[in-house]
């Protein structure tokens, strides 16, 4: 047991477990500071307005890279030889055939700029593409994808209508 010199406390001290605390009263806004602050994180952290650092992005993999050297540049006519369209612009055969590396096609897309890949072309559609990465922010950004092996024979394009549904199909499976 412990027993205390005074039977009561003074003014500004504190007895807990029967021991006496004291305790400055300039100490209380600080205190009171400290529990909002903590009070602030809890509520903000709870609502999603204070989140952790989020981790530094992950360096671009070897096939990224690639394409977006190709997107970003013309590496000349022996890398990238120019392809003459029906209307007759020439476009870079890298965004126009893709860029093949081992065994995957990869195309890229530069919307809201000029672009003449598949998805541009609307040859495919976003549903039908696997996107591998989406490099920087609008407006440039880089959207890199391949296109899924096929696994029926495709539809020849003089029997594709507009919609993508060959001729005389209901585009029902």
């Amino acid at each position: 047991m412990v027993h205390l010199s005074r039977p009561f406390p003074r003014l500004g001290e504190r007895r807990a477990l029967g021991l006496v605390w004291s305790f400055d009263r300039s100490a209380r806004p600080i205190g009171i500071g400290i529990i909002l602050a903590m009070a602030a994180v809890l509520i903000g952290s709870a609502t999603g307005l204070v989140r952790p650092p989020s981790a530094s992005p992950a360096p671009p993999t070897a096939p990224v890279a690639q394409v977006v050297s190709y997107a970003v540049g013309w590496r000349g006519p022996e890398d990238d030889p120019l392809v003459t369209l029906p209307s007759g612009q020439r476009v870079k055969s890298s965004n126009y055939r893709g860029v093949r590396i081992g065994e995957e096609t990869y195309y890229y897309n530069l919307a809201p700029h000029p672009s003449f890949d598949p998805l541009a072309r609307g040859e495919v559609t976003i549903d039908q593409i696997k996107v591998v990465a989406v490099v920087g922010d609008a407006p440039n950004r880089i959207l890199i994808y391949t296109l899924p092996t096929p696994t029926a024979s495709p539809i020849p394009a003089a029997h594709r209508q507009p919609g993508g549904t060959a001729v005389g199909s209901s585009g029902l499976p």
